[in-house]
């Protein structure tokens, strides 16, 4: 919670966490920074050894980008649930987002609220083969008009998915086999 409900805060140093390797928890975070606008690159690159990331961003309702390779040097983390949620002008999802980050199991209501967001990236959850929930993940996108075709193909100990898309009002389909590897 090192910053949480500093609504008024706009900008991040890039180099913030820098000094600061042996970060376990970045628990709340940034969570209701309403003004923030954007994450630096590399923010969290020297802190390997991060678990948590939960409510990290919560309600920055300002955030309108991810920057490509944010948790590229977090391979530890295990919980990236409430991330993103209430982000409400974060239109896209840079790709490869969580390719390095193999070890996580809890991705619910990570994007909830994210009602800008138009699309979710071919391949996001490829390399996330111990998620058990994403209970909740998409609630409220309500800008999302498509699910990429084997979304969680590679995600087979997942028990939960309750609530993963719903009130997502612009979806027109759903892709085919959706589920099939998450017996």
């Amino acid at each position: 919670s090192y910053f949480y409900n500093c609504t008024n805060l706009v900008s991040i140093p890039a180099s913030l966490f820098i000094n600061n390797p042996q970060i376990t928890s970045l628990y709340t975070c940034f969570y209701e920074c309403r003004s923030l606008t954007s994450i630096p690159q590399g923010l969290f690159d020297n802190n390997p050894i991060v678990s948590s990331f939960y409510a990290c961003f919560y309600n920055c309702t300002s955030l309108t980008s991810i920057p490509n390779g944010l948790f590229d040097n977090n391979p530890n983390v295990t919980n990236i649930s409430t991330c993103f949620c209430g982000c409400e002008a974060l239109t896209s999802i840079p790709e490869g987002l969580f390719d390095n980050t193999p070890n996580v199991t809890d991705f619910s209501t990570c994007f909830y609220g994210c009602e800008s967001l138009t699309s979710i990236p071919n391949g996001l959850f490829d390399n996330n083969p111990n998620v058990t929930t994403f209970e909740d993940c998409f609630y409220e996108c309500r800008a999302l008009t498509s699910i990429p075709q084997g979304l969680f193909d590679n995600n087979p100990n997942v028990t939960s998915f309750g609530g993963c898309f719903e009130e997502c009002r612009a979806l027109t389909s759903i892709p085919n086999g959706l589920f099939d590897n998450n017996p």
